[in-house]
């Protein structure tokens, strides 16, 4: 049997062996050189086994948690310092609110904005509603009004005659209307030409501010090169000036303007003066024919046949219009309702923001590293791409692990929930418990080894151990209680020993000619007597 280097505790003296070579049968045992070896008398015990991976690690916190901030901004207050402990969501710091307080303000006015806005929305879709509404209502009348007077027509010729008086007093009603528009014309012509008046003015007074900026300017540019001003007086001057022409020119351009409106309002007075005399001529000729009705029967019923078809096209066209303008209605509505949302959202994301200025602590733990001063300015860690640092460090302490690398040549020994022995140079003589927790699947080179990645689990955690702190492990990969033990000189072979025991009292737990069993570590068993 090999030698694998295995450590045995002992437990109990049992009985005194004495160990030869397999290939004796009597008198000593003889070596690989041929030469008798000398027989040696070994302890063998009742009691427990172990085999252990020995191996070094350090100790830090099982749970830390870097804490970065989503919000960029100066620090204004600190709460914490390194080493002390926090409990979960307590203040850590705060960043400066200031900006963004300002950014929740304009997004609340934006909210404030878009909501009137779709108040507005709604007020415009119900006013264009009852606009709609009323065209139709107008457009049917209008089409009853025709069917009625082509009903009128053909039922009497009375009819027709009170239609030709209605016709002769319908033309003296419009041309009533046409003389108060031509009042009215004539008004805004009268007010046109006060106002080219005012717009006169206003251009002889640009005119003269041009003149003065211009003999300015001129008279600082003479100035100026003879350094007697500096560059920026000149420049003040010639953009006064600039501003003068500007001026001067909207000012020609209104002027020219009105009297284009003035002339528009003189060509509409001779419209509709040209159609109060066409009225005045109609008006005349009805009365006149007044009394060729008979003759003019026919016409008129064709003009009221007209009419009726021109009404009833119309109120189609109404119904249309309505449908299309009452979707534009809705649309301009939905999308006043949209960005209200929108900003709705922009705002609880602002105020979010401004939640993120006080950071507090993810966790219960103490703080293991941080570097931080009032006055820092702190970059957002919020991207997945930034690269910022972390503010600091919270460990839960309660919680310490081991992280060790065992060689890959005895990995074959090593299962989680195995238990550890774990000793410090700080604290000397103690001896921790701990539990293997997990192994890495992946191998690593450490020089020029390839080792795994193990962590153990301090068990209970004490108070004393700390981060960083260096560490002795011994990892029981294997265990026996209560086995008989033998030295590891004993064994040369690996297929047989052979064992002498001298019996000694009755109480011994040996007799003569009963039958044994040893078995080795690696799983051989040996049968004998």
């Amino acid at each position: 049997m090999k030698k694998n280097g295995l450590s045995a505790i002992a437990s109990m003296l049992l009985v005194a062996i004495l160990i030869t070579s397999c290939g004796e049968k009597r008198g000593g045992a003889v070596n690989k050189t041929g030469a008798k070896a000398e027989k040696r008398v070994g302890v063998v015990k009742r009691g427990s086994f172990q085999e252990r991976i020995s191996a070094t690690g350090n100790l830090e916190a099982f749970v830390e948690v870097e804490v970065k901030s989503q919000v960029e901004g100066e620090i204004v207050t600190l709460a914490v310092d390194e080493g002390d402990y926090v409990q979960a969501d307590d203040i850590l710091l705060k960043l400066d609110p200031k900006r963004i307080i300002e950014e929740r303000r304009q997004a609340e006015a934006n909210v404030d904005a878009a909501k009137a806005s779709v108040t507005q929305a709604e007020l415009n879709t119900e006013l264009k509603r009852a606009q709609l509404s009323t065209r139709l209502s107008k457009a049917e009348a209008d089409y009853k009004i025709a069917e009625s007077n082509l009903d009128a027509l053909k039922a009497e010729s009375s009819s027709r005659l009170t239609a030709a008086a209605t016709d002769i007093q319908t033309t003296k009603n419009a041309l009533e209307q046409d003389n108060l528009s031509l009042e009215q014309t004539g008004l805004a012509l009268s007010q046109a030409k006060l106002t080219l008046i005012d717009n006169e003015t206003a251009l002889k007074s640009a005119q003269v501010s041009q003149e003065n900026a211009l003999s300015e300017r001129d008279r600082n540019k003479d100035l100026f090169e003879k350094k007697y001003v500096a560059k920026r007086t000149l420049e003040e001057t010639e953009n006064r000036l600039a501003s003068a022409e500007s001026q001067y020119n909207s000012a020609k351009q209104r002027v020219a303007a009105q009297k284009e409106s003035i002339e528009s309002q003189k060509k509409a007075v001779k419209a509709k003066q040209s159609i109060i005399e066409t009225r005045k001529t109609t008006l005349k000729y009805q009365e006149l024919n007044l009394e060729k009705l008979g003759e003019m029967r026919a016409a008129q019923e064709k003009r009221s046949q007209l009419q009726l078809e021109i009404a009833k096209r119309q109120m189609e066209e109404v119904k249309i219009t309505i449908d299309q303008e009452q979707v534009v209605a809705d649309q301009s509505k939905i999308i006043a309702e949209a960005q209200h949302l929108r900003n709705e959202s922009s705002l609880e994301s602002v105020k979010e923001r401004l939640e993120w200025t006080t950071i507090r602590a993810p966790i219960s733990g103490t703080i293991t590293l941080m570097e931080l001063e009032v006055g820092e300015i702190v970059t957002s860690g919020r991207s997945a791409f930034s690269q910022s640092p972390p503010l600091m460090t919270i460990s839960d302490l309660s919680q310490m692990v081991v992280k060790t690398y065992i060689n890959e040549v005895d990995m074959e020994q090593l299962k989680v929930d195995q238990m550890v022995e774990i000793t410090s140079d700080t604290y000397k003589g103690k001896i921790y418990q701990g539990r293997v927790i997990e192994i890495s699947p992946i191998g690593v080179e450490r020089n020029n080894i390839i080792s795994f990645e193990v962590m153990i689990e301090v068990i209970d955690s004490p108070p004393e151990l700390k981060p960083g702190m260096s560490t002795d492990i011994d990892i029981i990969t294997y265990e026996e209680k209560n086995v008989l033990l033998i030295p590891v000189e004993a064994v040369e072979s690996e297929t047989s020993i052979t064992a002498s025991a001298q019996i000694g009292s009755s109480n011994n737990q040996f007799k003569t000619d009963q039958s044994i069993q040893l078995k080795s570590l690696s799983g051989k068993s040996f049968n004998g007597k």
